[in-house]
């Protein structure tokens, strides 16, 4: 049986190594296997990141960011830690748990931007895939 936080690391290690043309596939397929979906009533899909906390070892959490109706965008946390099931956090709690996540929940991004900036979005290392219409 696979271990979620070592298929992750394999994707991870394949982007940074330039085979970056599924990272965004095969994260939803992770998420996917793990019975999360992207959400379908309020809000479109419209970037993913992979980031790694810098306050625990052998983890990764993965943003799904949102466009929802009323303009704004919210982000889905989820949290992958070697030999542990997968945390959701939604609201703001992840920012609790880890303070270098503070304010990514409800962050507002240009996303045409986001490939030019060279500061990360937060203080964690992080890749981040943009949906492509």
């Amino acid at each position: 049986m696979s271990d979620l936080c070592s298929d992750l690391d394999g994707i991870w290690k394949r982007h940074l190594d330039g085979d970056n043309s599924n990272t965004g596939k095969d994260t939803l397929a992770l998420l996917n296997s793990q019975g999360i979906r992207i959400r379908q009533d309020d809000g479109e899909l419209k970037q993913l990141t992979v980031s790694k906390p810098t306050s625990v070892q052998s983890a990764f959490v993965i943003g799904l960011r949102y466009d929802k109706r009323d303009g704004t965008q919210t982000e889905d946390l989820f949290f992958v830690e070697q030999g542990r099931p997968i945390e959701r956090h939604y609201r703001g709690s992840l920012e609790r748990k880890w303070p270098e996540y503070r304010g990514t929940h409800k962050q507002q991004v240009l996303y045409t931007l986001v490939v030019d900036v060279q500061a990360p979005m937060t203080s964690v290392n992080t890749i981040t895939v943009l949906k492509h219409e």
